[in-house]
């Protein structure tokens, strides 16, 4: 079932629809990324934004593109630490009070659940985020099988052409709309 998303949910403009073409990086680390897999990333978007570290506890190092600049969109990692030798990387743009994030590809893979609710976690409490995005590319394998454990998880599925999503193609988007209350305020940026 898909979405209408919220009420009134205001449509990107054109600059923000050239903003957004950009996908999101995966970071160097990232061997189940399909540009990991392809031997890193491309040099067109390279190391022109190099990531810094926001924040780091527990298991969740958070990365982003110098958030003092206030460009959008913002790129943001985060790494969760499975093992000593493994971690589950969920890569993401900050855009508008919306955060689109590439669910990667071996997010059904034990621990990943974990991750994604510790990125969740983080986005809540730290940021001024009102609604996650999670998507991917229509043609994978496990397409059934994301559409179910992100259902069980409370996201839903996005209709293609609602006026508030970016212009990537062949890509189911999910979103999950964050409670706030009127008197929260994130305690740091982004």
């Amino acid at each position: 079932m898909t979405v209408p998303w919220r009420p009134g949910e205001r449509a990107i403009t054109y600059k923000e629809q050239e903003d957004l073409t950009l996908r999101p990086r995966c970071c160097l680390q990232c061997s189940e990324s399909l540009v990991g897999l392809q031997g890193g990333r491309s040099s067109e978007q390279g190391d022109q934004d190099q990531l810094k570290e926001l924040h780091s506890a527990g298991n969740l190092t958070v990365l982003a593109t110098d958030p003092l600049l206030h460009q959008d969109p913002v790129q943001l990692d985060f790494h969760f630490r499975l093992t000593p030798q493994t971690s589950a990387h969920w890569h993401g743009l900050l855009y508008d009070h919306r955060l689109f994030l590439d669910i990667p590809y071996r997010a059904l893979d034990q621990g990943s659940r974990e991750s994604l609710t510790a990125t969740l976690e983080y986005v809540e409490e730290k940021t001024n985020v009102d609604s996650v995005l999670v998507n991917f590319q229509n043609n994978r394998n496990d397409r059934g099988a994301l559409l179910r454990a992100f259902s069980y998880m409370g996201f839903e599925v996005v209709r293609p052409d609602h006026p508030a999503l970016p212009p990537w193609n062949n890509v189911i988007f999910m979103v999950y709309p964050l409670e706030r209350d009127l008197g929260h305020l994130p305690s740091e940026p982004p």
